[in-house]
């Protein structure tokens, strides 16, 4: 009876597939990167401490592609390294935590735009939020995105 345990255990699927692969979390954090060194190359700000970076500028909007694959090449890697479901196991159901997490996150987002635009012409200055100028916008976007995110947990 023991041994059948034991055998279990090892044949068990490893977890180390889908987006915990670690190939798939470099080139997603190797396109977020470029992206965001994208932003500073093509506006006229400069990374802080840094400068300019030579190279992105003689690609110009190929950037953006580039980013654009490196992010298709990390969800390719996670869907193929994704671990097989055992057979005739349960099925995983969503998350109880998705549903007030997506309201949470879109809550979250609507404020931060709202405040923004209602601060934006005022001498109302709040610590840290103010200073970060337009970013307050994708920033608050970035909370709606991770609300359609927590919705595709959800059932």
């Amino acid at each position: 009876m023991a041994k059948n345990k034991t055998r279990r255990k090892l044949d068990a699927p490893k977890t180390g597939g889908g987006w915990k692969h670690p190939l798939a979390i470099v080139l997603l954090l190797a396109g977020i990167a470029w992206v965001v060194g994208t932003v500073f190359a093509t506006t006229d700000n400069d990374f802080p401490g840094v400068g300019e970076i030579p190279g992105l500028f003689d690609l110009g909007k190929w950037n953006y592609a580039i980013a654009a694959v490196l992010g298709f090449l990390a969800m390719t890697v996670a869907d193929r390294t994704r671990p097989e479901p055992p057979p005739g196991g349960p099925q995983k159901v969503g998350n109880r935590w998705a549903g007030p997490a997506m309201i949470a996150s879109a809550v979250i987002g609507l404020v931060w735009i709202v405040v923004f635009y209602v601060i934006n012409g005022t001498d109302t200055d709040i610590p840290v939020y103010s200073d970060l100028g337009q970013w307050n916008i994708v920033i608050g976007m970035g909370f709606i995105m991770a609300a359609f995110g927590f919705a595709m947990k959800w059932e």
